[in-house]
């Protein structure tokens, strides 16, 4: 079971007038959770719909809610859990490997079963490799669990009121919330619902750091209360097999460096591929890209979103529809993940490939009206740089996997178009975020992960895509060096402070990134997969030194030396022009940033 959006608000009834019924006295935390979550964004988990009010202690009440997007296990398992000895676990996450991961169980199922035998919670998590958020009470020691997995790829919001008792933690909010913040993804927090007052713990997921510190603080800091940090939950030890591949001499840095033509892209990439040791980590890198997309393209009922509507009513139905969507601008990352789903993917159903282009308000206002929404329009309206690489890798793709039905859907967003959604829908799911490039990242994505326009090259009109999985290329220039700011602190800093940056930003992509994807492509009924931002993916890159993994020096420009790991891999699947494409940002390819504007600015518009 997953992407479950799920809501735990928290009362002491003990401050709340005793003439109240215990329903009232959760009602004033719930209602607005309960509304924004499960009515306004009811899309997001659309397969069912529980809400339960429940005394957690004598002291504490809680109102419970949880609408379900069914992705794992051969039936729904409805939410929230609760076991024989009063144990209750809402659970928005995939397992998707280590020793808890069974291929016919919900996944939720498994969780509670083994947080119901076990005394060490935090310990339990250690055996759960996928992304997820969650809430456990454990009843026996009254302490309320919550928090996100290591990397935090799943979403959970909380609001704490110290005056009134009351606590809501829920996977999406609005800006009805007051004072809302993103659990941060730094460990598991714990609390101990024996006390009549709200108190916190943290049990930090990896020995605390300068970035666990500055969170912490920031954290108490909004809160108003003070977090007890407790034991480090253990990390799993080093892998063997991660270790094979690693090259600690550093040769092929002096190989790099002594190259002559590293300006000629194809004989560079060429000659790297002939390095035993460069190939091999090629190799090793293709092994675990191939299992991270291969477990997240299978893990799902076999059926697409308009069919398990009808498998939901009880009817049996053969469905050969697309379930599989890809996130396609035509670059480097989307066009790898592309290849390798291919392969996993049964070849009778199509695979959507995702594009997203807004308006051209310059080419727009300057057209005659009687030629508006004609094709020649809408071809130079929306012939933004993303359309355009992603029909170029488009055909690089069929040359490849001549054999698959591709669905290139070009997702076309007018001005008015964003204005209406950014403003009745975007703006709640980015909340707390605010600033102008959560704005047109966020946007993009919601048009994005919609996935409703016209597919190239047919006669189907308006088609919106019937996947449940959407792949994302998210997490890959900060794991193998794409930004263009890599390049500078390299120049300017060296190679050490490279490696921190390179650390620093995969520690932090949670609370930039992922928490907000999150909301914004779950509110389609549809659940983001990342496989670059798998455990076993990013334990092996991270062992590997920089140059191993980029080399955005002067003798290598963008399009060669940023990603040259991942170029590499690219090239070795049998891309040609996809593998030198330079990085293209997000927000600029689809054109909907304004690049006058500073990105770390509060948006006026949300």
């Amino acid at each position: 079971m997953t992407d479950t959006s799920i809501s735990a608000c928290v009362a002491n009834v003990s401050d709340v007038n005793p003439s109240h019924s215990f329903a009232h006295a959760t009602h004033s935390c719930a209602r607005n959770a309960f509304v924004r979550t499960h009515g306004h964004d009811i899309k997001r988990g659309p397969d069912k719909l529980v809400t339960n009010f429940i005394s957690l202690t004598d002291v504490w009440c809680c109102h419970l809610a949880a609408s379900i997007l069914w992705t794992q296990g051969l039936k729904l398992a409805e939410q929230p859990l609760i076991d024989p000895n009063g144990n209750i676990l809402l659970w928005n996450g995939d397992v998707f490997s280590g020793s808890l991961a069974q291929n016919d169980t919900s996944d939720s199922i498994t969780v509670l079963n083994a947080f119901s035998k076990s005394l060490n919670i935090t310990n339990t998590l250690r055996y759960i490799q996928g992304p997820y958020s969650f809430i456990y009470f454990q009843k026996s020691s009254k302490l309320l669990y919550f928090g996100r997995d290591i990397i935090g790829r799943h979403s959970l919001l909380l609001q704490l009121n110290n005056e009134k008792s009351t606590l809501t933690i829920t996977s999406v909010g609005g800006k009805c919330f007051q004072n809302i913040l993103e659990v941060p993804a730094i460990g598991i927090f714990v609390i101990n619902l024996s006390d009549v007052k709200i108190n916190l713990t943290c049990y930090p997921w990896k020995e605390p750091d300068v970035i666990f510190e500055n969170v912490i603080e920031e954290l108490k800091n909004a809160l108003d209360i003070n977090i007890n940090v407790k034991d480090t939950i253990t990390e799993k030890e080093l892998s063997n097999k991660l270790i094979t591949h690693l090259n600690p001499t550093g040769k092929d840095f002096d190989y790099l460096e002594t190259y002559p033509c590293l300006r000629d892209f194809n004989n560079t990439i060429e000659h790297l591929l002939k390095n035993e040791i460069v190939s091999g980590r090629v190799e090793f890198l293709s092994k675990l890209l191939h299992e991270a997309v291969e477990v997240r393209v299978k893990t799902k009922p076999n059926f697409c979103k308009n069919c398990i509507s009808i498998v939901l009513r009880g009817k049996s139905i053969n469905c050969n529809h697309g379930k599989v969507g890809i996130l396609f601008s035509g670059g480097l990352d989307s066009a790898i993940l592309t290849l390798i789903a291919h392969k996993y993917v049964p070849q009778n159903e199509p695979i959507d490939l995702i594009n997203v282009a807004f308006e051209k308000t310059t080419i727009a206002s300057q057209q005659d009206k009687h030629i508006k929404n004609t094709h020649l329009y809408v071809s130079q309206v929306y012939d933004v740089p993303d359309r355009k690489t992603g029909r170029q890798t488009l055909s690089e793709i069929l040359q490849i996997c001549p054999n698959r039905k591709w669905n290139f859907v070009e997702v076309n967003v007018t001005q008015a178009e964003l204005t209406k959604y950014r403003s009745s829908r975007i703006s709640d799911l980015l909340y707390p975020l605010c600033t102008i490039l959560d704005e047109s990242l966020g946007c993009a994505m919601w048009f994005a992960s919609r996935a409703k326009g016209i597919v190239s090259n047919t006669n189907i009109g308006v088609y919106e895509s019937p996947c449940r999985i959407l792949l994302l290329g998210i997490g890959a220039d900060e794991l193998f060096g794409g930004y263009m700011r890599h390049r500078t602190i390299l120049k300017h800093k060296g190679w050490n402070a490279l490696k921190q940056e390179l650390n620093d930003e995969l520690a932090k992509i949670s609370q930039r990134n992922l928490g907000r994807d999150d909301r914004i492509v779950s509110d389609h009924g549809r659940q983001s997969r990342l496989p670059y931002l798998d455990e076993n993916v990013i334990e092996y890159v991270q062992q590997l030194q920089p140059w191993e993994r980029c080399f955005p020096t002067e003798k290598m420009p963008p399009g060669l030396g940023d990603k040259l790991l991942l170029r590499l891999l690219g090239r070795k699947l049998g891309l040609q022009n996809a593998a030198t494409f330079p990085k293209r940002a997000f927000q600029f390819g689809s054109r909907i940033a304004n690049s006058k504007e500073n990105a770390k600015d509060i948006s006026q518009r949300l």
